[in-house]
């Protein structure tokens, strides 16, 4: 059935493709010309969206993400209404789930990579309170619970993921894909080879996270659904 112009406009204007269950997930709103990526627009857009879709009934909800990251509190309220829905939400990445954007990915019951799409995983950058020593100090305390978060978004999917494949499967992946990483530094660094352990397999592997954390880690769409930070890479297969 055609789309009427009143529907098409819907859609472009509010991001919500009510027919078809479908939430688009990118930047909203910056008067400059900027990119905004994750602030009050995109969660205000999206959270609205899921309770317009929600309301109609339970069925899939299919969310499309162009993510540069941004801003950890509004990134937190897409995951979790995301997260608690009641209905089985898709996300498909087209161009980059990058820093909030990849952490808002992993609460979709099924993520979806585009072939050519990029996640992005680093610790970001703290925000401060500003003002009084003491409000610097709470700030730092938050900005370090955070990171801990962080940490543990990704290494909860990661291990699902081995606990998929059978013990020993992020040992070889890991040290694959940072022994690509280190080939670009200068000079180049050895190959990185591990061996984590069954017994304290989760805090080995925080430890090699931490290090990815450290800085902007990019992987490929591969790469990604390799360490179990998405499902799938979309062919027209998939259809």
């Amino acid at each position: 059935m055609a789309r009427t112009s009143k529907e098409l406009d819907k859609w472009f204007d509010n991001n919500v493709d009510i027919d078809n269950r479908t939430i688009y997930m990118g930047s909203t709103h910056k008067e400059d010309g900027d990119e905004s990526g994750v602030d009050n627009f995109m969660a205000e857009s999206v959270i609205k969206g899921m309770h317009v879709l929600e309301n109609k009934n339970t069925d899939q909800i299919i969310l499309l993400m162009n993510n540069p990251g941004g801003e950890w509190y509004h990134g937190m309220a897409i995951y979790d209404a995301i997260k608690t829905s009641n209905c089985y939400c898709v996300i498909k990445v087209y161009g980059h789930a990058m820093s909030m954007g990849s952490i808002i990915l992993q609460a979709a019951d099924h993520r979806i990579m585009t072939p050519n799409s990029r996640l992005m995983i680093h610790y970001g950058t703290n925000g401060s309170g500003g003002g009084h020593t003491k409000v610097f100090e709470k700030w730092s305390d938050e900005g370090k619970r955070v990171n801990y978060d962080i940490e543990n978004f990704y290494l909860q999917s990661m291990l699902e993921k081995e606990e998929k494949e059978g013990h020993g499967y992020l040992s070889k992946v890991l040290s694959q894909i940072m022994t690509k990483q280190y080939t670009l530094n200068y000079p180049p660094s050895p190959p990185k080879v591990y061996n984590f352990s069954k017994t304290n397999k989760k805090e080995e592997i925080r430890v090699v996270l931490k290090e990815m954390l450290n800085f902007d880690t990019i992987l490929t769409a591969e790469e990604t659904v390799n360490l179990g930070l998405a499902d799938e890479i979309f062919t027209n297969n998939n259809q």
